[in-house]
């Protein structure tokens, strides 16, 4: 088999360059941390990011809006005051009338929120432009809808299996066991299937946004090793790499001259103990047995011949 290419066959300028480009996507791993977070937090009406958030944020909450559940979660934090979200929250559950609409609400969401929320911004966001737009936002929050899911879908697809695919390629240099490099390559990829069918599984479920979680975690874990290993035997001098690969060599063969000790020692007093059972069992034991066959043999030699007629012979 031929020779495959390690870390250690690569220029400092490929190292430079391949070390950039991990970085930036441990870093850019880390924004996403925080978009989920400022995203889904706040949904159950609890500071922080929990289950109930993810759950809500793809099977919806029967017990509030969409509009209440955006301004007590993602969008919180764009109202300048607590008393604007008041004032929307008591409008909704006061049966969203237009009259209050436009003396109590209008003015806020067009301060703090048409910036983003109107066709001029080019955002892919729901309008609050007008009293229609809106009202429909105070509607039973039904979660994520299916064409918004498969447009994430896709973009999470095409984006996410690239930078899988060229982490896993420097991760493929690393010189670590061959089965658990291989695991490690196809956990982030099978993680991120699953992650995004856990999506339209918790859009009917809630239950299943426990492994959404689960396998998002586990993308992850594995996403952030395959960069911190390659990483660091990128890095590790030479003159290391060379004494851990003597060190092992030096293991390795102390391992195969004391295997090989013990196998000689085995076989040596195998034989041994064979021997002592053989002569054991086929000593003493087997004489007198082969005595006793001897003299039943004779003896029934003697009296076939005593009853042979007139003294004849049998041989």
């Amino acid at each position: 088999m031929a020779d495959c290419q390690r870390f250690s066959d690569i220029s400092v300028s490929e190292r430079i360059l391949n070390s950039l480009f991990l970085l930036s996507i441990a870093m850019g791993y880390l924004f996403s941390l925080g978009q989920v977070f400022f995203v889904h937090q706040g949904r159950d009406g609890q500071p922080g990011l929990s289950i109930a958030d993810i759950a809500i944020a793809y099977h919806g909450s029967r017990d509030q809006t969409r509009l209440a559940a955006a301004i007590n979660g993602p969008m919180a934090g764009n109202l300048k005051s607590l008393t604007d979200k008041e004032i929307i929250l008591d409008w909704i559950d006061s049966g969203a009338g237009q009259a209050v609409y436009d003396a109590r609400v209008a003015p806020i969401l067009q301060r703090d929120c048409l910036g983003c929320h109107s066709p001029a911004s080019g955002m892919n966001l729901p309008p609050l432009t007008g009293y229609e737009q809106v009202a429909k936002l105070t509607e039973v929050d039904k979660g994520a809808s299916i064409p918004s899911l498969v447009r994430v879908s896709h973009i999470h697809l095409f984006g996410i299996a690239f930078i899988l695919f060229f982490v896993g390629k420097l991760f493929v240099l690393c010189e670590i066991p061959v089965w658990l490099k291989r695991l490690t390559i196809g956990i982030p990829f099978m993680s991120m299937l699953t992650d995004i069918f856990a999506w339209y599984l918790t859009r009917e479920t809630p239950e299943f946004a426990y492994l959404l979680v689960l396998s998002g975690g586990l993308m992850g874990v594995s996403l952030n090793f395959q960069i911190l290993l390659s990483l660091y035997q990128m890095w590790l001098p030479a003159i290391e790499m060379a004494s851990l690969q003597s060190t092992l060599n030096v293991a390795v063969g102390r391992i195969k001259a004391n295997v090989s000790k013990l196998a000689v020692e085995l076989m040596r007093r195998g034989r041994q103990w064979t021997s002592a059972w053989w002569k054991g069992l086929a000593g003493q034991p087997m004489q007198r047995c082969m005595e006793k066959v001897r003299k039943q043999v004779f003896c029934f030699a003697d009296s076939i011949k005593n009853r042979l007629p007139n003294g004849r012979r049998l041989f």
